[in-house]
């Protein structure tokens, strides 16, 4: 479970030998992440079909995750796991997963988007939809193979990661079923793009790393706390802050963002070939957007000028008070992150925000937020704020990346929609 990962064809279609792990003589251990039984009859079939002559299918062994795109339906890890990651024979551990891809495209922008809201989620469809595009369109249907890993290797990563002792198994297993799930993640994107790369298990990952919890553990000492309340309480800073990107919000976001624009405007004019830069920079860097900032539309526009060139979403701050039921959980799947607009005294919460960015940068994950503030109603940039480009600053010289680029963007309007209610506010209306 590395870097790098194999993708096959069609379900149905002819058995690919690059589809199967090379073992190098190891026990094959399949790591299946599957919701549901309809999803786990696909991937036995796969491996059925796909098993080499020369392996018997006693020598292939199989084990259930908890399916990642659920996490709710269903926690509890697998006990074979352990006692293969507790076996002398070091087996190879090979994630497996369905992958169900979007229909075509549909160039008209409002049956697209009446579509993902009409059939829901097409990377994650029901059952009775699961056995549609099966029976009618089976080259949506993708069986993915994640890059395989001995079984010593991840225990040497856990170890390094934060794990206790070497004989001890305990969190062992639900360290190997994230990576199988990140392999996974990888793989994926072979098959839909770079536009869907964005982070998982952030929460769960920033609450195990040793340098979080040892500095949680100091910080409770200085504020004369408990550690364990301290750290409940960063736990749920950190979910109030962190985004939870969604392939499918990602889509409806992108889809509301063209139809909101395109009622206003004919199109968008920018220059593709200094996108591909951004986009050839930002597999190296983490990069962050600065634009400029006029009109409730400039976030729109340049998130979908992103999403139509193939660029992952930006993870965009945005105040605590636009995280308000239903457009909250909906800005913050789209890519959105909260943030109080005063913490001064609250040294958890700036602890959890400084942790929270560091992870970004370290991951190569593009950031954007405006400079200014607010909205310029004169059409002149405002004095900058530097509250979260010193976190950004301190990220990188605690060694987190080895640069930032910082990239601003200027969005002009032949005229700016919200121009009568900026003149209304100059008479003494409110804002």
């Amino acid at each position: 479970m590395g870097e790098a990962a194999d993708t096959t064809g069609g379900l149905l279609g002819q058995p690919h030998e690059e589809g199967w792990p090379q073992s190098g003589g190891r026990r094959i251990v399949f790591l299946l992440d599957c919701c549901g039984s309809y999803e786990r009859r696909i991937l036995e079939r796969w491996i059925e079909q796909h098993r080499p002559a020369d392996i018997a299918a006693s020598g292939v062994e199989r084990v259930y995750l908890p399916p990642s795109r659920r996490p709710g339906e269903w926690n509890r890890i697998d006990p074979r796991l352990e006692v293969c990651l507790a076996a002398d024979d070091d087996p190879l551990l090979a994630p497996l997963r369905v992958a169900w891809m979007p229909p075509p495209a549909n160039p008209r922008t409002t049956l697209r988007l009446l579509s993902l809201l009409l059939l829901g989620d097409p990377y994650d469809p029901g059952r009775l939809r699961r056995r549609w595009i099966l029976a009618r369109a089976p080259e949506r249907c993708r069986v993915v193979v994640g890059e395989p890993a001995p079984a010593s290797d991840l225990r040497r990563r856990w170890r390094e990661a934060g794990g206790s002792d070497t004989a001890e198994t305990t969190g062992l297993a639900e360290f190997v079923a994230r990576q199988a799930a990140l392999a996974l993640e990888r793989a994926e994107r072979g098959l839909r793009g770079t536009r869907y790369k964005v982070p998982r298990f952030v929460h769960e990952s920033i609450l195990a790393r040793p340098a979080f919890r040892g500095g949680l553990a100091r910080l409770a000492w200085e504020l004369g706390r408990d550690t364990a309340d301290v750290t409940h309480e960063a736990s749920g800073y950190l979910r109030e802050i962190a985004a939870t990107h969604s392939p499918y919000m990602i889509d409806i976001a992108a889809q509301v963002c063209r139809l909101l624009y395109s009622q206003g405007y004919g199109k968008l004019d920018y220059d593709r070939a200094q996108l591909e830069r951004v986009y050839a920079v930002a597999q190296r860097y983490p990069v962050v957007f600065l634009p400029s900032h006029k009109s409730n539309l400039d976030h729109l526009v340049l998130q979908y000028a992103l999403y139509e060139n193939g660029h992952p979403p930006n993870h965009t701050a945005g105040g605590i008070n636009m995280n308000f039921f239903p457009m909250g959980p909906v800005f913050r799947r789209s890519g959105v992150f909260f943030i109080r607009r005063t913490f001064r005294d609250n040294e958890v919460y700036k602890f959890v925000l400084r942790h929270y960015i560091d992870y970004l940068i370290e991951k190569r994950f593009p950031l954007e937020w405006y400079l200014e503030g607010g909205r310029s109603r004169s059409g002149k940039l405002l004095p900058p704020r530097f509250g979260m480009l010193a976190y950004v600053v301190d990220s990188y010289r605690r060694g987190k990346s080895e640069d930032v680029y910082l990239l601003p963007v200027s969005i002009a309007y032949d005229r700016i929609h919200e121009v009568g209610a900026y003149a209304a506010e100059q008479r003494g209306a409110g804002k």
